[in-house]
């Protein structure tokens, strides 16, 4: 059996733009092993749907030892690195030291990539993450958006989740957070959209997608949506989360990984991805039904009218 390791680090969005080269390898070796060294908590909703085998933490102490020249490495680490017959590494490695440790475990190929999309990149991340793939001839073709599979279980779990939530009603789900300050709108903003929401359309249930790091504006929006229908959707795992979005009638977020995750769960959901500073020829989920906002090169800087507007169309379809 081919075994194939994937090393990628970085954040949720980061993972999600590179499933796409992930497919690539599955479509070329269907019955291979494919695990990724990285975060698993992100790798989640592609561990054991179609995607990935499994997946180990990168966040283990004698990998440590793999980054500084003429290391003494880990026999297992070892073990473990050679057993594979295809290493992909994004692993941001200028002096090529992880590189070259790996080497010296005898995996049968190495294939390196930046982990950064290049300033002047003007294509969607997804093709500079498949470029990897160039030397073993394997390359993006016109299909280049996200897909999540999910589990029976996954959907059962979700349903679960939204059981007694009115279920005759439209599930219009909202992200606050993001990774840096300038890609997020107000929550007070995000608050005022919602209760605008809910007021024109009497079938809305408001979804509050809340991440790790959403506490604060998830907490002012909540309270601002009091005696509404409300959904609270409180760092759910990654798969889950995926299903439950799959059940929305709209999603509404920011450049974030949560919105790709949105985009990938199912590929006729109505998103709409608010931008600031970040460049959405890169960063949108590149499929259609992926509504991009944007006024501002320096921050999220969009009036309330004009996204209630576009959300208003969307529901009115």
């Amino acid at each position: 059996m081919t075994k194939i390791l994937v090393i990628r680090g970085g954040a949720l969005g980061d993972f999600l733009v590179t499933l796409p080269t992930l497919r690539l390898l599955r479509e070329r070796w269907p019955e291979a092993r494919i695990e990724c060294l990285g975060h698993p908590h992100l790798a989640e909703p592609a561990i054991g749907r179609y995607y990935l085998d499994a997946a180990r933490s990168v966040n283990h102490g004698p990998l440590r030892a793999f980054f500084p020249p003429r290391a003494v490495l880990d026999p297992a680490w070892m073990d473990w690195f050679g057993g594979f017959d295809l290493v992909l590494s994004y692993f941001y490695d200028p002096d090529q030291l992880f590189e070259q440790n790996l080497r010296r475990c005898e995996p049968g190929r190495v294939l390196t990539h930046h982990p950064r999309v290049p300033d002047m990149f003007n294509a969607p991340a997804a093709r500079h993450f498949a470029e990897i793939l160039r030397p073993i001839n394997l390359e993006l073709g016109a299909e280049i958006a996200t897909e999540l599979f999910p589990s029976p279980a996954d959907l059962d779990a979700a349903r679960a989740f939204l059981a007694g939530f009115a279920p005759a009603s439209r599930l219009v789900a909202i992200h606050p957070g993001s990774g840096g300050e300038r890609k997020r709108w107000p929550a007070e903003n995000w608050a005022e959209l919602g209760l605008r929401l809910a007021r024109r359309f009497p079938d809305v249930t408001l979804l509050l997608v809340e991440g790790e790091a959403d506490a604060e504006p998830a907490r002012i929006i909540a309270g601002a949506w009091h005696g509404l229908r409300v959904v609270r959707a409180r760092l759910l795992p990654l798969a889950i989360l995926a299903a439950v979005l799959r059940e929305a009638a709209l999603y509404l977020g920011h450049d974030s990984g949560v919105t790709h995750l949105a985009a990938a769960a199912r590929r006729d959901l109505p998103v709409v991805a608010l931008f600031g500073p970040t460049d959405p020829a890169v960063w949108a989920p590149p499929r259609p039904g992926v509504h991009v906002l944007r006024r501002s090169l320096v921050e999220v800087d969009l009036p309330v009218d004009e996204v209630e507007a576009v959300a208003i169309a969307l529901l009115d379809r």
